[in-house]
C-alpha cells in the first residue's frame, strides 16, 4: 500500500507549501495529493481554500489576487509541529502560496501526483480545464487529476482524456461510487476512509478501479485499510505512516 502525504504533509509541514514538499521528499516519499485553486490573472495555484485568510496573514478571496501577489505571501504563519515522536517544532521556513507551475517543476522525481482540483465555478473550472494538459504533460499517467466535482471531472475528459481522473467523495456519500467513476471514465476513487469496506475494494478493483482513501491519520486505520486490499492512502503524517506499515 503506497503512502501519499496530504497536501505534502498537513501535519508536520505548512500545507501545500514548498518547503512542505521538500521536506516529503526528505522522508523518502514520492507520492503526494494537493490542491488547486484559480488566481485573480488565472494562474493555477496550489492551495486548498479560496481565500487566503486560513493559511495565511493576509484576508481575501484568491481571486483577489495575483499570481505574483500570493506568492509573496507567508503560507507558513502557522509553524507549529509534531515531530515523529512527539515533541513540537517551529517550522524555519516561509515560502508563499505556490503556483502549480512552481511545484511540478520542484516534483519532477515524483511517481505518483494527485492533482486535486478544488475549483467550483464555472468560470475557474473552464481555467483549469484550458491549463492543466500543458503542466500535466511531463508526467503522463504518474500525475492523476481528482475532483469531488463531478462537472470538472467530465469537462476535463472531453477536453484532455489522455489525463487519468479520479472521482472523490465525502464520508456522506450515497450510491454506486465504482459506477459513477467508470461513468465518469476514471481511473480511480477516493472516498473518505470510513467509506472503505472489503465490498468496495473488491467491487472496485473487479472494474479496474484503484482505491485511493484520506485522510488516514490514526495507525489502526492504516493498518485496517492495510489489510482490505486499499492501494493507497494520503495521510497528514507521512512519519507516521512510515513507522506503522514498515
Amino acid at each position: 500500500m503506497e503512502i501519499l502525504g496530504h497536501r505534502g504533509a498537513r501535519g508536520e509541514a505548512p500545507e501545500n507549501t514548498l518547503s512542505g514538499f521538500r521536506h516529503l521528499r526528505d522522508l523518502g516519499i514520492r507520492a503526494v495529493e494537493f490542491d488547486i485553486q484559480v488566481a485573480g490573472d488565472g494562474e493555477l495555484m496550489v492551495i486548498h481554500d479560496d481565500r487566503v485568510d486560513r493559511t495565511t496573514a493576509a484576508t481575501g478571496r484568491l481571486r483577489e489576487f495575483t499570481v505574483t501577489q500570493l506568492n509573496r505571501m507567508d503560507a507558513c504563519q502557522h509553524r507549529r509541529f509534531l515531530s515523529a515522536d512527539g515533541l513540537e517544532y517551529d517550522w524555519p521556513c516561509h515560502d508563499g502560496i505556490p503556483s502549480l507551475r512552481d511545484v511540478l517543476a520542484l516534483l519532477a522525481d515524483f511517481s505518483h501526483l494527485q492533482l486535486e482540483v478544488k475549483a467550483q465555478s464555472p468560470e475557474d473550472v473552464a481555467q483549469v480545464i484550458q491549463r492543466l494538459p500543458e503542466l500535466w504533460q511531463p508526467f503522463g499517467h504518474h500525475a492523476v487529476t481528482t475532483s469531488f466535482n463531478s462537472r470538472y471531472l467530465q469537462g476535463i475528459r472531453e477536453a484532455a482524456p489522455e489525463i487519468p481522473r479520479g472521482l472523490l467523495v465525502e464520508s456522506d456519500f450515497r450510491g454506486d461510487l465504482v459506477q459513477h467513476a467508470v461513468d465518469l471514465g476514471c481511473i480511480s476513487i477516493g472516498p473518505h476512509f470510513s467509506l472503505c469496506t472489503a465490498e468496495l475494494v473488491a467491487d472496485a478493483h473487479q472494474a479496474g478501479l484503484t482505491v485511493s482513501t484520506w485522510t488516514v491519520n490514526e495507525a489502526d486505520d492504516m493498518l485496517r485499510l492495510r489489510d482490505l486490499g486499499v492501494d493507497s492512502i494520503i495521510t497528514d503524517y507521512p512519519q507516521k505512516a512510515l513507522q506503522v506499515l514498515a
